[in-house]
């Protein structure tokens, strides 16, 4: 370790592999149980492996947290192992759930719009890296029925978070970028359509002066409106990764349509992140939701930093977090934390007090993913 900080003054692709490689293995060492061709991930609930969990099979979407960043991994090295990580997960999914239970939009399995966006992304990074086509039809079943349950024309369109329906929010961006790649590859224009609704919506009535967006829109409109933006570690009234999607959406559409029109907001949100997300020191600020902030952060790093146009100092300040969270919110065991400029944990750490823990798996699993985003970032230089 001590070889790879020494090269902090202008760390290259080599070094950003390698701490995403060993992160990763951390990810492994807590959080998997059994070999590589036959291992899954340990059962969690709130982010802990408890003695008595509300589902013995624990929480899907945080399964699905550290399943992102390993696909991301994989993407980076090609590693036959890593591979067959995802497989062997994949396989244990298919043996403890339905079909049914996989597509239960609003169960507890996967109770609100975001966890139904994250576990519809896990069937399509699944099929994404091992092609079977049981994970496409589960990703396809799980969209229908998020959109079937929580997509209405109240408030003028978009998603209800849940079931509640208090608010609609920039979460439900998650959806979209399941229905767009759905899209991509089954034609369904249906999928299209839905997706598009969310996207105008959350453009027309989430998009802040700073270029960032809103989290929470309800019958008052904007949550946090009332008062000056605030973006802060631990509190915010705008989401990272809610903007780091919109981001992702616009450059899909720049790609699909080559009009400037969003490849200006993809830069627009990028330049908003950079400029309001900043810890003042050059790396992000994990704003809102320490246990979900880094899960787009891969697609972030290949469809958004890679744009044309797109400013070297927005890429600097993903790898600037990368190599902050190693060095600073690390914890002497390999856990990461919430706090991606320190303390791991302890009182100084915001996000400890705050009650996201670097045990948790969706904790180290959002921020580990920043660190596999980062090396996917610099092997594109």
């Amino acid at each position: 370790m001590s070889d790879l900080n020494a090269k902090m003054s202008f760390p290259g692709p080599e070094y950003y592999r390698s701490i995403a490689i060993n992160a990763v293995e951390d990810l492994m060492r807590h959080f998997w149980t059994g070999d590589a061709d036959d291992g899954h991930v340990i059962p969690t609930w709130d982010g802990y492996a408890k003695p008595q969990l509300p589902d013995p099979r624990g929480s899907m979407w945080e399964r699905a947290m550290m399943m992102f960043a390993l696909e991301n991994l994989y993407r980076l090295t090609r590693d036959d192992a890593i591979g067959q990580r995802i497989n062997a997960e994949w396989q244990h999914d298919k043996a403890v759930y339905t079909a049914d239970e996989l597509e239960a939009a609003g169960t507890q399995i996967h109770l609100a719009c975001d966890d139904c966006g994250w576990d519809a992304w896990l069937y399509l990074i699944i099929h994404r890296t091992i092609g079977d086509p049981y994970a496409l039809e589960r990703a396809i079943g799980m969209t229908n029925n998020a959109f079937g349950r929580w997509l209405n024309d109240d408030l003028g369109g978009g998603m209800w978070y849940s079931d509640k329906k208090q608010y609609k929010s920039s979460y439900q961006a998650s959806n979209v970028l399941g229905a767009l790649r759905i899209f991509d590859l089954t034609g369904d224009e249906w999928f299209y359509q839905r997706a598009m609704n969310c996207y105008q919506w959350m453009e027309l009535n989430l998009l802040r002066p700073d270029g960032m967006y809103w989290c929470d829109y309800g019958v008052d409109g904007p949550s946090g409106r009332d008062r000056e933006p605030q973006v802060q570690e631990a509190g915010s009234s705008t989401f990272l990764c809610g903007n780091m999607m919109m981001g992702i959406i616009h450059a899909w559409l720049y790609r699909k349509t080559s009009e400037d029109e969003f490849l200006q907001r993809a830069v627009r949100t990028a330049e908003a992140i950079l400029k309001g997300e900043n810890d003042g020191h050059g790396s992000y600020l994990n704003d809102r939701d320490a246990w979900t902030d880094g899960a787009f952060a891969g697609e972030w790093a290949m469809e958004v930093l890679t744009l044309p146009g797109m400013n070297k100092a927005c890429r600097d300040q993903l790898r600037t977090t990368a190599d902050s969270i190693y060095r600073n919110a690390r914890t002497p065991d390999g856990f990461y934390s919430g706090s991606w400029s320190g303390p791991a944990d302890g009182p100084g750490s915001r996000w400890s007090s705050k009650g996201s823990r670097p045990e948790q798996i969706n904790t180290s699993s959002s921020s580990v993913n920043i660190i596999v985003a980062a090396a996917l970032d610099s092997q594109n230089e």
